[in-house]
């Protein structure tokens, strides 16, 4: 294996849920809490929509990653980062960012998913069907590593906290995964991959077409 390739397998690492807690100062926020000892990196922008299973960021544990979820019966929008610095050093419960569940109404965010009207050029999704969206530009992997199958094909049927793929940023990985309720169905089925493995992508382009399973 080259040492590209251990480097994705290494980034995409495991994933591990936050915790949360109600915050004491904002009515309808709710802080996001580290769910272990280590180094925290890549929170989630001011103004991101967040729904449970979504990714908030990497916790390293003695050079093992671990790929943050949202925890359970938690969304909304990012409103406070607590950790903005890289790989700050973080202890198990400290909050991590500030969410609130009161301000997601008519934003378009990042991973959520958008269902068009038919006809609309620009998304190219048929009627009934959704679109997941590039969390951010890179360069779009269907697998972990040349040797590795593709995390999904078409066909695919996919539940909350499925890998569908990964999105390099700066040789950071980033796993998409497939949130589930409430804004998408509890079960879906992969219809098309719209971009090849390697490939360039930017924030908001569809990546993967979905229907209900």
């Amino acid at each position: 294996m080259q040492p590209r390739d251990r480097d994705m397998v290494r980034m995409v690492g495991e994933a591990r849920t936050c915790g949360a807690r109600e915050s004491e100062s904002l009515k309808g926020h709710f802080d996001v809490l580290a769910p272990g000892v280590g180094f925290f990196d890549m929170p989630p922008a001011v103004g991101t929509f967040l729904m449970p299973g979504s990714f908030v960021g990497y916790l390293t544990v003695i050079r093992k990653y671990f790929h943050l979820m949202m925890p359970e019966a938690h969304h909304g929008v990012v409103t406070h980062l607590h950790i903005e610095n890289r790989k700050q050093r973080v202890e198990y419960g400290e909050p991590l960012f500030t969410v609130s569940s009161e301000a997601e109404a008519g934003l378009a965010t990042e991973f959520k998913m958008i269902e068009t009207e038919t006809g609309t050029e620009d998304e190219g999704i048929p009627e009934g069907m959704f679109g997941i969206k590039s969390p951010t530009d890179g360069i779009f992997y269907r697998r972990a590593n040349p040797q590795s199958p593709s995390y999904v094909e078409e066909g695919t049927i996919v539940t909350r906290g499925t890998t569908l793929a990964l999105v390099e940023v700066m040789k950071c990985f980033n796993p998409i995964l497939y949130p589930g309720e409430p804004e998408f169905p509890p079960e879906a089925r992969i219809v098309r991959i719209a971009v090849e493995n390697s490939a360039e992508v930017k924030h908001g382009l569809v990546i993967f077409i979905v229907e209900p399973a």
